[in-house]
């Protein structure tokens, strides 16, 4: 919920104050938390403040942390970069977590005493951080900018006097901002396919557990099976910068493909061990995706939008793995094991089919094109060859229809001499269509 109005405090605060801020607060919180420990306070209510605290102070942290890394290096050094911070995000995970409960074996303050140090390191960190031009809109702002303006991506607005466009952008509500995100074609489908995908996550890493917990794994097992979405994140982000020499939108795809692949096999397999180790190769995928969006969104907008956009994407990226996991569980009771599998194999196969037609519109549409000119030209072929068979039919049935009539005439002159002459022709004209005798004077 805080990852809304963090973007919108970052884009507006110099984003140092608001990371050194966030740190002091959670050293601050850390320090408060081990002392009550210590002394025996209610430990529930303390650890559930110091949690929130603790939690609150790491969106708005990351938020800026990740909206200053393109204007720390240069734009040759930005995937490189991108790429450490989020394998920075995923090492953390993979290593915090294990550690954490170690130190809490020995002591339930530990935790909180080493946190508290931690946060102090990063402050002095922060003190050593090269001060980013922000305190008025750069040439490299107004050229992004431009750039987005010629895009579509930021609508060109009347300047006012003393500002330029980047001004402009900076003023944008976070509702400009969405709106800015859903006209550009790449963020419109990344961002949809990472919601859609950070639920389905929830839900297959939820019905691992259950599987691994019905065929009675150890839980040790279970726990390094666990880990290998962390190795995997660090994996996919420190290989991203190699991989990103290529197109973004060709990039995005061939990952898509692979999680396709991923999701039918542990549909295939029903194995708690197989899913786990698919999972973590999604993570080796997912963090790639992240790096690919996050260098196209520091290469698309200004520095001066990067804050809302970050609050905005991962108001939604994040949301979705809080939806997934309260959701999991009852996908499993209604559609049991094996149709949940098969529901999250259909699920990426349709995400796939959605990043290609969207990243390559234009690719499809001329391929439609070529398809729609070669079904038409079957059809007229098809049709004119109807035609030609319909038309030597009638020629044969009128054939035999005269061969009929010329053989009824002699008949005919049986009849009475006060016939109408002209009743013959109705006995193929009309009345002989319906089936009915023909009609004459005689």
């Amino acid at each position: 919920l805080l990852q809304l109005p963090a973007g919108a405090l970052v884009d507006r605060v110099e984003r140092r104050k608001v990371m050194w801020a966030s740190q002091l607060v959670r050293t601050a919180s850390a320090i408060g938390a081990f002392s009550c420990l210590a002394l025996s306070c209610d430990s529930v209510i303390v650890l559930i403040v110091a949690a929130l605290v603790d939690g609150s102070c790491s969106v708005f942290y990351e938020v800026a942390e990740i909206a200053t890394v393109p204007d720390l290096v240069s734009k040759k050094s930005l995937n490189l970069a991108i790429g450490s911070n989020e394998a920075k995000l995923n090492a953390s995970m993979l290593f915090g977590r294990p550690l954490g409960g170690a130190l809490l074996a020995v002591a339930p303050m530990i935790p909180w005493l080493v946190a508290a140090g931690t946060s102090f390191l990063s402050l002095l960190a922060l003190l050593l951080l090269r001060r980013p031009k922000l305190g008025g809109v750069s040439e490299k702002s107004k050229a992004g900018v431009r750039a987005a303006e010629s895009a579509g991506r930021i609508p060109v607005v009347p300047a006012r006097p003393g500002t330029g466009a980047a001004g402009e952008a900076a003023d944008l509500p976070l509702r400009g901002v969405l709106a800015l995100l859903m006209r550009d074609s790449f963020s419109r489908a990344v961002l949809t396919a990472c919601v859609l995908a950070n639920f389905l996550f929830q839900v297959i890493v939820l019905l691992q557990i259950l599987l691994a917990e019905q065929e009675g794994l150890p839980s040790y097992l279970v726990g390094l099976l666990l880990a290998c979405s962390g190795l995997g994140g660090i994996v996919g982000a420190v290989g991203s910068p190699l991989l990103l020499r290529r197109s973004f939108s060709v990039s995005v795809s061939f990952c898509a493909l692979a999680w396709v692949l991923l999701a039918w096999i542990i549909a295939a397999t029903n194995d708690p061990v197989i899913g786990l180790v698919m999972w973590g190769l999604c993570s080796v995928i997912g963090a790639h995706i992240n790096v690919t969006f996050r260098a196209h969104q520091a290469n698309a907008y200004p520095s001066e939008l990067l804050g809302r956009v970050t609050g905005i994407t991962r108001f939604l990226s994040v949301g979705a793995v809080g939806l997934g996991a309260l959701s999991g569980g009852w996908i499993i009771h209604f559609m049991g094991t094996q149709g949940t599998s098969v529901l999250i194999g259909v699920a990426f196969s349709c995400i796939a089919l959605f990043l290609l037609g969207v990243l390559h519109f234009a690719t499809v549409r001329s391929a439609l094109h070529a398809l729609a000119v070669i079904v038409i030209a079957l059809v007229v072929t098809a049709a004119l060859r109807f035609v030609a068979a319909l038309s030597d039919v009638v020629g044969a049935g009128r054939k035999i229809w005269s061969s009929a009539r010329d053989t009824a005439v002699p008949a005919s002159g049986t009849r009475s001499a006060n016939a109408d002459p002209v009743a013959d022709p109705e006995i193929w004209h009309e009345p002989a269509v319906r089936g009915s005798a023909p009609v004459g004077n005689g």
